[in-house]
């Protein structure tokens, strides 16, 4: 190479390896030494220069660019600017596939890979192509900067070309139609009832559609944009995983035609052709949401994971939490609200890798935040470590963030609208309108008096809306008089040595953050004795957020003012509110009209209750202590409110099981009448009367 091409190479190497990610410039430029020889031999495109590198001016190769591409001056407008990457047309996007198989049949022949379907570690000739385009734009004019919106980190692992999707996609339950898809060189959805989606101008109308043939009253949002997407996002071109549970791949492919509806098929007629890269099964590391159709754009490293362990790398499990906290870092912030630029990402590894190695400690991997706080005091109070001194403490600090805040995604127990009625005792009318409350409002009070079972139901609320038993993603607080801010988002408290304070994420924010990572399933904050807290000294700034139209609207938080914070749209705020202590002030007016609220009644007329009464040993006595009930509660209403009835959770347990007559005396003599005591402290006559009355039903007086 002469010196005029070599100097252009060096150039562009440092140039890419600043701007578009470490070591991506010393990975692209051997392919531009020698992209027009390879498009020659490879039979894609002839006529060009063999090394890539004698197109030296902006305007020269801009023009080659757009006779491959077919790129318009718009598309190159949003492209140098860093404003998005346009897709590459239909034409050029399934073309441009070839190169990287064809590349790996060629090294494959040499004997250089073990496998011609093995094609990791090639760059796209798409994504080559614009990274020379770019750099020759910026060389040309040093003053301007290149700024990246949404950069994704890219290395030499893999390549992720931001100008298509990445999807992964369930075939049928526990992959029952995977050998389908297979054969058939399709993958496909079903919800066949819709028929063909070309009928349908909206993802409104898919929703409509699909709330019609529900019975279970949840609001089909996962399932309406896996359809939707499946029929208008997804692209010729696009990659697609094919997955088996949460932690298995069993092919990638490259879509290759539009959607079609399959009149003839027996079942799943939604369907799109594939033409399938590599079949096989691949455990990986990371894991997937337990969902039909998900676009993996957002998590690049996953991606590269995927890819790498298809190829048959080595995943060091280390390597792949680096490079999971590397995409982390991209899309955060500076103090001043700045994105991270990839040179700083890169130092704040190089520090925490090199903490690592000096002190003989862990850090990527740790989940322990209390072990990486003292690691960071042991790391600045040692005077003699020098390294990295001057980020050391931040690199630490962001890394107890990641850790603090990072979702758990695991094989869970299902949970169906069925389990939940054969479980709770209310009606389905009344499931079907507390779940579309929830879902419109976001955030849900469910009040009524003691026993009525609403934390037993705010919890399975949850459950059924996520439909599995997924307790790391509901969180549970109870509100008292003494509670604020400080409990609840954040404040300071004193170091455990007793010296100064340092400031610490309270349930909520801890909380919503982790939802915040977790875009594609939702989380459950319930609030217990809601009406026991100060609501707007509890709430702050939330008092806004928490509207369902401002969720992932961002503000500074009263202490971490550098911090940006939102409550995302995926986090549900149910409170439970006791109506039957006086003592309890009413909530806030202006915190009141950011909630819907539901009274739940007692279940003495439910049929599931009545059933699980007449299924113990002993029913009678029970049933004679419910008729007395019912009658008590119509006194109750009629004097105090229905706020202050009995409950029918008094009468549910294990140890109703296990001996009804001497739990029902229990609930009777030490429950229910101080109850009515309480109910009538100016009236103990009329308190006295019911006792005798009630403790007669257990006698066997009555």
């Amino acid at each position: 190479m002469n010196d005029a091409l070599n100097t252009q190479k060096e150039k562009y190497k440092a140039w890419v390896t600043e701007n578009l990610g470490e070591q991506t410039g010393r990975w692209y430029a051997p392919y531009l030494e020698k992209l027009g020889h390879l498009l020659e031999e490879f039979g894609l495109e002839s006529d060009y220069k063999e090394n890539f590198f004698e197109y030296q001016s902006y305007s020269e190769f801009k023009t080659i660019y757009q006779q491959m591409t077919e790129q318009s001056d718009e598309d190159i407008e949003r492209l140098i600017s860093g404003k998005s990457t346009p897709r590459y047309p239909k034409e050029f996007g399934t073309t441009r596939i070839q190169f990287r198989r064809k590349y790996a049949e060629n090294e494959f022949n040499q004997g250089i890979r073990s496998k011609p379907d093995n094609i990791g570690g090639i760059p796209d000739w798409g994504v080559l192509m614009r990274s020379y385009l770019i750099f020759l734009y910026y060389d040309e004019n040093p003053t301007l900067i290149f700024s990246r919106k949404g950069k994704n980190p890219v290395g030499p692992e893999g390549d992720i070309d931001d100008s298509i999707n990445y999807w992964v996609i369930s075939p049928g339950e526990n992959s029952r139609l995977w050998d389908s898809f297979l054969g058939g060189n399709i993958i496909a959805l079903g919800w066949d009832y819709l028929g063909d989606l070309g009928s349908y101008d909206s993802k409104e109308a898919i929703e409509r559609k699909m709330t019609e043939q529900r019975a279970d009253g949840v609001r089909p949002t996962n399932d309406t944009k896996a359809v939707w997407d499946f029929y208008r996002e997804i692209q010729t071109g696009d990659t697609i995983y094919v997955k088996e549970g949460i932690k298995r791949i069993l092919a990638r492919g490259v879509v290759m035609g539009d959607y079609y509806f399959d009149i003839e098929a027996s079942e799943y007629k939604h369907r799109r052709k594939v033409e399938w890269q590599q079949v096989g099964k691949w455990e990986i590391h990371q894991t997937f949401a337990q969902k039909t159709l998900t676009c993996l754009n957002n998590y690049p490293n996953l991606i590269q994971e995927i890819d790498q362990v298809m190829n048959e790398d080595f995943i060091d499990p280390k390597t792949a939490e680096v490079n999971e906290f590397r995409n982390w870092l991209s899309n955060q912030v500076t103090d001043t609200g700045a994105d991270l630029n990839d040179k700083t990402i890169s130092q704040k590894i190089a520090a925490l890798q090199d903490i690592e190695q000096h002190f003989d400690r862990t850090i990527f991997g740790e989940t322990d935040i209390e072990e990486l706080k003292q690691l960071k005091d042991i790391v600045m109070s040692d005077e003699t470590y020098q390294n990295y001194k001057g980020i050391a403490g931040s690199s630490i600090d962001s890394y107890i963030r990641y850790a603090e805040f990072k979702p758990t995604v695991q094989e869970n127990e299902p949970f169906t609208v069925e389990q939940f009625l054969s479980d709770v005792f209310i009606e389905k009318q009344d499931l079907v309108r507390l779940i579309s409350l929830l879902e419109n409002k976001k955030n849900l009070i469910l009040k009524g008096a003691p026993g009525v079972g609403k934390t037993y139901i705010a919890k399975r609320l949850a459950y059924a809306m996520m439909g599995e038993k997924d307790e790391t993603r509901i969180q549970m607080v109870q509100f008292h008089q003494s509670y604020s801010y400080e409990d609840f988002i954040e404040g300071f408290r004193p170091k455990p040595e007793g010296e100064g304070f340092v400031l610490k994420p309270g349930p909520f924010l801890k909380f919503a953050r982790t939802a915040e990572r977790d875009p594609e399933r939702d989380y459950f904050f319930i609030i217990d004795e809601i009406n026991r807290g100060n609501m707007s000294k509890i709430f702050g700034e939330l008092m806004m957020l928490i509207e369902a139209d401002k969720r992932g609207i961002q503000i500074n938080l009263l202490y971490s003012s550098n911090s940006k914070f939102s409550v995302p749209p995926n986090l549900y705020i149910i409170g439970m509110m006791n109506t039957a202590d006086r003592s309890l002030a009413l909530l806030d007016y202006a915190l009141r009209r950011r909630f819907s609220f539901f009274e739940i009644k007692p279940a003495f007329q439910n049929d599931t209750f009545n059933s699980y009464v007449n299924g113990l040993e002993n029913p009678v006595a029970l049933n004679r202590v419910v008729d007395e009930i019912k009658s008590l509660n119509n006194q109750i209403t009629e004097e105090l409110g229905t706020g202050f009835q009995i409950g029918h959770s008094y009468f549910v347990g294990d140890a109703y099981k296990v001996d009804t007559a001497n739990r029902l005396e229990e609930v009777i003599e030490f429950e229910i009448i101080p109850q009515l005591f309480e109910y009538w402290f100016d009236n103990e006559q009329k308190a006295n009367d019911w006792a005798v009355r009630l403790r007669g039903c257990y006698d066997g007086e009555k």
